[in-house]
């Protein structure tokens, strides 16, 4: 191609390419807010659970 249709053909394809990165980026990010979310709220929950509240530490839970 050549003329204006060649040049619009390249700013389409820079403007996905673009587009792609920006998504792809954004879903890796959102990714990773995620799992770091997932891990925060089970380990609150498991800190938090009623069972392990009475827990007693290792050395006095074994002194005798």
């Amino acid at each position: 191609m050549t003329g204006l249709l060649s040049t619009a053909s390249r700013a389409l394809e820079e403007m996905v390419d673009s587009t792609a990165d920006w998504a792809v980026e954004l879903l890796r990010r959102t990714a990773a807010e995620m799992s770091h979310a997932l891990d925060r709220d089970a380990m609150r929950d498991v800190e938090g659970a009623e069972e392990w509240r009475d827990v007693k530490s290792k050395e006095n839970r074994y002194a005798g």
